[in-house]
């Protein structure tokens, strides 16, 4: 039996961590990956806030897949010809499998002529806005954040408690208010600390395009930036669409409540790619891909050991997904703080950024061995990383 898990994202893991199990039963079990690491995406914004190294808040591939028996092949999966079941490679390689697992992550959704910009999603780009931040100059720099959820703003809260007014930061936000799924009094709360520290929000503004001038407003209106971060939300990669497979309007892929596609046995999707049946509005956060890893997990080896038996694969009962009743989202602030979020309340403390580093920390512990953290967080909080 041949598996091939494409992505090594946060639900794929446990999956590959515990492969040893599956190879023992015969299986042959390959990881296809465009990277080398999964960048961890708790540690990330504090990452470009000078909280981490890269290493902290990164995770080796090789070394997993080495312990598990796993073979890893870094190549980008760019289709998936289901009829004769084989991974597609961009260099015009392919794997064969038997069952094939995707946690590959959403995409950011914009115009094409956006390709000036740093996308936030996949999260390795961003390492390109880590290189330019530092990059040792005395002069001003400008940088546009397009994009005012969650993720811009958490990067926008770091980078400016990082830069201070060496670097101009503006956020570009089509809506009325800043983080628009969280609770209203977080928006406002981020949007007070980001001006006081001299950033400027553009409220009813939506982009066109950014190139190496700036970003373009549906105003004509140009924005000149030194870099520019493409942080736009959420949609599925094209390769669902383009091999067949069930898509929401989105593209997002869909699975049952096991992870299953709902038009593939063989087919299995986690993570911020997947839409599960009935829970299609679930946010698409990192703290829901993490607890699908165990669902993905004991599921695809259910799936294996289904065609063992000679069964149909998409007919075994499978382990189903359960989200936390309330996700609490840990939002760092590039100060000794953090915002929780949780349902319709949000509150601020040093405590939760002291809980926010004991759970990234916790987790990525699992996947690395041995890791030293360095931070700045140490003379002023008992959460010092390091």
């Amino acid at each position: 039996m041949r598996l091939v898990v494409v992505g090594g994202g946060h639900a794929s893991l446990p999956l590959l961590q515990h492969a040893r199990r599956l190879t023992r039963d015969g299986a042959e079990v390959t990881l296809v990956s465009d990277r080398p690491e999964l960048w961890y995406s708790g540690m990330t914004p504090e990452w470009l806030g000078g909280v981490y190294r890269q290493r902290d808040v990164t995770v080796p591939l090789a070394p997993i897949c080495d312990a598990a028996g796993v073979r890893f092949v870094q190549a980008r999966a760019t289709g998936l010809d289901r009829e004769r079941r084989e991974v597609e490679l961009a260099d015009a390689a392919s794997e064969p499998y038997d069952v094939v697992a995707f946690d590959i992550g959403a995409v950011n959704p914009g115009r094409d002529d956006a390709d000036g910009a740093i996308r936030a999603k996949p999260l390795w780009r961003i390492e390109r806005l880590g290189a330019f931040l530092d990059e040792e100059t005395r002069a001003e720099r400008r940088l546009v954040i397009v994009g005012g959820g969650a993720a811009g703003v958490e990067c926008a809260l770091n980078v400016t408690a990082r830069c201070g007014r060496r670097l101009a930061v503006v956020i570009v936000e089509p809506g009325d208010r800043l983080c628009p799924s969280l609770p209203a009094r977080l928006g406002r709360g981020v949007e007070k600390t980001l001006r006081a520290r001299g950033a400027e929000v553009r409220f009813g503004a939506r982009a066109e395009s950014a190139s190496e001038a700036g970003v373009r407003l549906d105003t004509d209106e140009v924005l000149d930036a030194d870099a520019v971060l493409w942080a736009t939300g959420s949609v599925g990669p094209p390769l669902f669409r383009e091999s067949g497979l069930p898509v929401t309007e989105e593209g997002f892929a869909q699975v049952d409540r096991g992870l299953r596609s709902v038009g593939d046995g063989r087919v299995f999707v986690a993570g911020d790619s997947a839409a599960v049946a009935g829970m299609e509005g679930l946010k698409r956060v990192g703290v829901h891909a993490v607890k699908q890893g165990s669902v993905l997990r004991e599921n695809v080896g259910q799936a294996l050991a289904a065609l063992r038996r000679g069964q149909d694969p998409g007919a075994v009962p499978l382990r189903p997904f359960r989200p936390y009743p309330v996700a609490p989202l840990l939002v760092s602030t590039g100060e000794p703080e953090a915002w929780v979020a949780a349902g319709p309340l949000a509150v601020r403390g040093g405590a939760w950024l002291r809980l926010k580093h004991a759970v990234d920390r916790r987790w990525i512990d699992r996947y690395r061995d041995g890791a030293s953290y360095g931070g700045r967080w140490d003379a002023r909080s008992a959460s010092a990383v390091g």
